[in-house]
């Protein structure tokens, strides 16, 4: 008995799912026809922030601006206050400043670049060129370069392996 209704809710389910496809593509047949856009209206302001607020939400990982204080923090109390010749006697410190200034540097730009779109009326997407790097220099800086940067100005605190699953 059970059996027979559930195959006949996942019939009625599957049915319904085909009208509603059906359905759609038959707006967008009648609205090609009428000779009608099918462009997307752009969205105000306010949805506009919204929708940027709820993308870098979605996206952000949940440790990345804690990281990201603490690189700033701990720029301002080791590299700054070295001298040229501190930061040239220790080898790769300079190349691994730089790729975290790089990447830091390109969050803000991403960052900035998907508000504005966003600000403009663009509903970005999650699969956005700018949406999948602005996610790669998160993962990049807070996983792999800064840990590497500390590392070699303060070896003593080596960062433990984490996984980011498990944060």
């Amino acid at each position: 008995m059970n059996s027979i209704f559930y195959s006949v809710i996942t019939l009625l389910l599957l049915t319904a799912g085909v009208l509603l496809l059906m359905r759609e593509f038959n707006k967008t047949k009648d609205l090609q026809q009428t000779g009608e856009s099918s462009q997307p209206i752009p969205m105000t302001k306010e949805e506009g922030e919204d929708h940027f607020s709820l993308l870098m939400n979605a996206i952000t990982p949940v440790w990345y601006w804690r990281v990201n204080h603490e690189y700033i923090d701990f720029l301002h109390a080791t590299i700054k206050r070295m001298k040229m010749t501190e930061i040239n006697d220790r080898p790769g410190l300079f190349e691994a400043q730089r790729r975290c200034s790089d990447l830091n540097s390109a969050v803000y730009k991403y960052y900035d670049n998907i508000k504005k779109r966003c600000l403009n009326g663009e509903k970005v997407s999650h699969s956005d060129l700018d949406v999948l790097n602005l996610r790669q220099c998160f993962r990049e800086f807070s996983l792999e370069a800064y840990p590497e940067l500390v590392v070699l100005v303060w070896p003593e605190y080596e960062r433990p392996v984490v996984d980011p699953a498990t944060v």
